[in-house]
C-alpha cells in the first residue's frame, strides 16, 4: 500500500476509520481482492485467509481490517475478523469506534480456548476474540479442538480473516496457515533483511502451495495496477 494511505498518522480526534475511507485506500483494496479472487481455483471452499507477516509493525493487522471491512461492505457477504494475536490487539482498538455489541458467549466447556464475539456497526462484518490469547499456543498442540472452532465459525460466515501473530515470534502463525485455506504475506518495504525474511518464508513451507503471495507494505512509490494484481 502506498506511504500516502497506510503510511498517514493518524488524528486522535478523527475518527479511527479516516484511514479506510480514503479513496487510495479503498483502490488497494479492491485491487488486492481481485487479484486475491483470480488466484483462487474456485469460490466453494475458500472462504478462510491467514494475514500473516515475519515480525512486528509490518501492517498485517492494518491490511487485516481494511481488507474485512472492504469484502463486508463490497461483496455483501457475511466477513469474521479473527484477532488471533497474542499481544497487542489493535485490530480490536481499530473496531472499538464502530459500535462493538457481544453476540454469542461460548461455554467454557466447549473449546480449550473460549472467545467472544462481536458485530459491529459495519455493514456484514463481525468481530472475534479469544478470552485468553496466549492459550491460542495450546491449540497448536490439541488439532481437534481447533477443528471444532473453525468449523463452528466457517458455517456461520462467508469470509473469514486471521490476524495472526508474528511469524517469527510465535508457533500460532505457522499453525494457523496449516489449517486455513489461504495465506497472504505480509511485508514491510526495506525493513527486514533477506535472511529474516528467508526463515519466515521457511517455517510457512508446510503451507506453501497456500500462499496466495506477497503484500509489499508502506512502500513508498505507487505500484502499477496490472503489475500489482499479480500479488507476488
Amino acid at each position: 500500500m502506498p506511504g500516502t494511505a497506510v503510511e498517514q498518522k493518524r488524528d486522535v480526534t478523527r475518527p479511527r476509520f479516516t484511514l479506510f475511507d480514503t479513496d487510495s485506500f479503498q483502490r488497494e483494496m479492491d485491487v488486492l481482492w481481485s487479484s486475491t479472487c483470480e488466484k483462487l481455483e474456485s469460490g466453494e471452499g475458500r472462504k478462510s485467509f491467514l494475514v500473516a507477516a515475519a515480525s512486528k509493525g509490518e501492517g498485517c493487522t492494518t491490511l487485516t481490517m481494511g481488507l474485512g471491512r472492504f469484502v463486508a461492505e463490497n461483496t455483501n457477504k457475511k466477513v469474521l475478523l479473527v484477532d488471533a494475536q497474542l499481544e497487542d490487539h489493535h485490530l480490536g482498538e481499530l473496531l472499538s469506534d464502530s459500535g462493538l455489541t457481544p453476540m454469542i458467549d461460548e461455554p467454557s466447556e466447549t473449546y480449550a480456548v473460549t472467545f467472544r464475539e462481536f458485530s459491529t456497526s459495519v455493514r456484514n462484518l463481525s468481530y472475534l476474540r479469544f478470552e485468553n490469547p496466549k492459550s491460542l499456543e495450546t491449540l497448536v498442540i490439541n488439532n481437534e479442538d481447533f477443528a471444532i472452532f473453525l468449523d463452528s465459525i466457517t458455517k456461520r460466515y462467508d469470509y473469514i480473516f486471521f490476524d495472526a501473530p508474528p511469524i517469527l515470534l510465535s508457533n500460532v502463525g505457522s499453525f494457523l496457515a496449516r489449517h486455513l485455506d489461504r495465506v497472504i504475506f505480509v511485508l514491510a518495504a526495506s525493513s527486514l533483511s533477506h535472511q529474516v525474511l528467508q526463515e519466515a518464508v521457511r517455517r510457512l513451507e508446510p503451507s506453501s502451495s497456500k500462499i496466495l503471495g506477497a503484500i509489499l507494505n508502506k512502500r513508498q512509490y505507487v505500484i502499477p495496477a496490472y503489475l500489482y494484481r499479480l500479488i507476488r
